[in-house]
């Protein structure tokens, strides 16, 4: 993986409730804080101020270290997403694996 998109709303409760909402963020924000940590290279990210749309793209020449542990943190927040946050909400999540 060198690129993860989220991009939605789960709408599965009212704003401020909607715990698949809070999971997914969680998950995705810390990702994305523990590229830059674990590998001291920060990712070229975006995201829309209201929410919805995050974009995380690993930069080019990493190091094979760096390589290892970013795939290891994305390929985590991605199972994370399909097999414990989609499979308890699977009407308000769907996560595609695009090679």
């Amino acid at each position: 993986m060198v690129a993860m998109t989220v991009e939605g709303h789960a709408m599965s409760a009212e704003y401020g409730q909607d715990l698949v909402c809070a999971a997914v963020s969680t998950l995705t924000i810390s990702m994305v804080n523990n590229l830059e940590r674990l590998t001291g290279v920060r990712p070229l990210v975006e995201q829309e101020p209201e929410g919805g749309y995050l974009y995380c793209e690993l930069p080019q020449g990493l190091s094979d270290a760096q390589k290892q542990v970013a795939q290891i943190l994305m390929k985590n927040c991605y199972l994370a997403l399909k097999e414990d946050v989609a499979k308890s909400a699977p009407e308000s999540l769907q996560v595609i694996l695009i090679h």
